[in-house]
């Protein structure tokens, strides 16, 4: 057996994220916009959605930093609607509270947990994501060796930084791991750049990318996920 260590991106990868975040989002703003009816001209606008690329361009490092944009996004427009300052970051934690809590509420595709049980007893196995998901919340944490995201690391994917920090963390070589998920450049261009074997996880029907000169080792059920794994 080559492989070692499995790690796996979360979202659209355990589970289906968008329209759990649709939802999120959606509710977050609603109770917004029930305490402060005068948001409802911001709020679902060009002005919301701009906010996000402004603060940004302010702080780089809030890319990497999802839960922090959002309370800070949240923040600001009230901040410039007139809502006193510390009202503002009291009601901002409480949106963003809102948002978190729907964000963890997912259903998993279908054999998700099975063949995570399963991969447990044969490889030391991590998480690598760029968002906030926590397994803890999820209570999916004992299935997994260890946890990285973009904000522990200071880095997203598909930068290098947090599959390095993976190899760290087990001591292996990138060729004994093998990293899963369904984006072609955040997860399995980028692992292979690092020298890791790859898996894309297609479980949402996407096309792969033509602009990629290269084929990717596809798999669309996490039940034949197992099986593909050995082979490597």
């Amino acid at each position: 057996m080559n492989i070692k260590a499995v790690t796996f991106d979360l979202d659209d990868t355990l589970w289906p994220l968008r329209e759990v975040i649709i939802h999120a989002h959606k509710e977050s703003n609603n109770w917004l916009i029930e305490k402060y009816p005068e948001m409802k001209n911001v709020l679902f606008t060009e002005q919301e959605q701009k906010m996000w690329q402004t603060l940004i361009s302010k702080d780089g490092t809030l890319r990497h930093k999802l839960s922090e944009l959002r309370i800070k996004v949240i923040e600001t427009l009230l901040l410039e609607n007139g809502i006193e300052e510390n009202e503002a970051s009291s009601s901002s934690k409480t949106a963003f509270d809102i948002f978190l809590n729907l964000r963890h509420d997912i259903k998993y595709f279908e054999g998700t947990l099975e063949v995570l049980e399963s991969l447990k007893e044969k490889y030391v196995l991590g998480v690598l994501t760029n968002g906030n998901a926590s397994i803890k919340t999820l209570k999916i944490d004992h299935l997994f060796d260890f946890y990285l995201n973009a904000e522990m690391v200071g880095d997203s994917k598909p930068g290098a930084i947090m599959f390095q920090e993976a190899l760290k963390i087990t001591d292996l070589k990138p060729e004994e791991i093998c990293h899963i998920g369904d984006h072609p450049e955040n997860d399995v261009e980028a692992a292979i750049t690092v020298g890791m074997r790859a898996i894309w996880l297609n479980l949402l029907s996407a096309e792969w990318p033509k602009d990629k000169n290269f084929e990717p080792i596809e798999v669309t059920s996490w039940y034949d996920l197992e099986e593909k794994i050995s082979n490597l």
